[in-house]
């Protein structure tokens, strides 16, 4: 492993596209032309590399599978809830679309959807479930 290491090439680059044929996935990414190795301008196309890579975030830190994951439950979880009655009843509506507005105004979102880039929001909602959970108790 401390040889892969030592003879690793490390740059940033941004997918541009990708497609599918029968020889495999190609993979197109843009690099800048001051973080490019220069061994990678000499390589022969053909060459073969191992690769491995970590997507970033806005703020440039490691963005995980599971922080994703996370909040895919969190969206989904919002929807489950506003179908139920006893949700809805604990907002104070009287069906799925008024809780679903009472969510998001609550969140201060527009969409389910802003989920995904707004972490106040997810904490509000986390907040407002679990308050929801100690209700039903």
């Amino acid at each position: 492993m401390s040889e892969v290491r030592s003879n690793a090439m490390n740059f940033e680059a941004v997918k541009v596209s990708m497609q599918q044929n029968k020889d495999g996935v190609m993979l197109r990414l843009a690099v800048h032309p001051n973080d490019c190795p220069s061994d990678l301008h000499t390589d022969w196309v053909g060459s073969r590399y191992m690769v491995a890579m970590v997507k970033l975030n806005d703020q440039d830190e490691i963005e995980t599978r599971q922080n994703e994951q996370a909040i895919q439950r969190i969206i989904s979880s919002c929807g489950l809830l506003c179908r139920e009655i006893d949700f809805q009843t604990y907002l104070g509506v009287d069906d799925e679309d008024a809780a679903v507005s009472m969510i998001r105004e609550k969140c201060g979102i527009s969409s389910r959807t802003e989920f995904r880039e707004n972490v106040i929001a997810r904490e509000k909602f986390i907040e407002i479930r679990e308050e929801y959970k100690k209700w039903t108790k």
